[in-house]
């Protein structure tokens, strides 16, 4: 039997691939370092967004005063955040009874990869709802 020594097609072909495979992994790594970083800034601002309705729910609902306040949460300051917070009565479209409600809504806008993202919450605190 003849022993052939060297390469045949295949082992170059099988290095080229291998090659070209570990180059687009490489590729996608910066990728997906900012989408690591764009969902933690997400969840950080939506847990930040969730605190500050909740802060309002314990308040009793005579003292829920309209009108529009800073969000002051030291964590915002981590990826130049800034926020609202609103209070306003409830629109007539909805509440057409002239029942006792208040709508809440969170606003956050931040930067992220130097684009402006931002979040929007709302809810309703009523008259001897939760907490009340």
């Amino acid at each position: 039997m003849k022993i052939k020594n060297g390469f045949s097609l295949v082992e170059p072909l099988l290095v080229v691939v291998l090659v070209g495979l570990l180059v687009y992994l490489l590729a996608s790594i910066p990728n997906s370092l900012q989408l690591i970083t764009k969902s933690k800034h997400e969840s950080l601002v939506r847990e930040i967004a969730v605190k500050q309705i909740e802060d309002k729910r314990t308040v009793n609902y005579t003292n829920l005063v309209n009108g529009t306040s800073p969000i002051s949460d030291p964590r915002l300051v981590l990826f130049q955040g800034s926020g609202t917070i609103v209070v306003g009565d409830c629109d007539p479209i909805i509440c057409t009874n002239g029942e006792h409600i208040k709508e809440v809504t969170v606003l956050i806008n931040w930067l992220d990869n130097n684009k402006t993202q931002n979040l929007t919450l709302k809810t309703m605190i009523g008259e001897g709802g939760i907490n009340q």
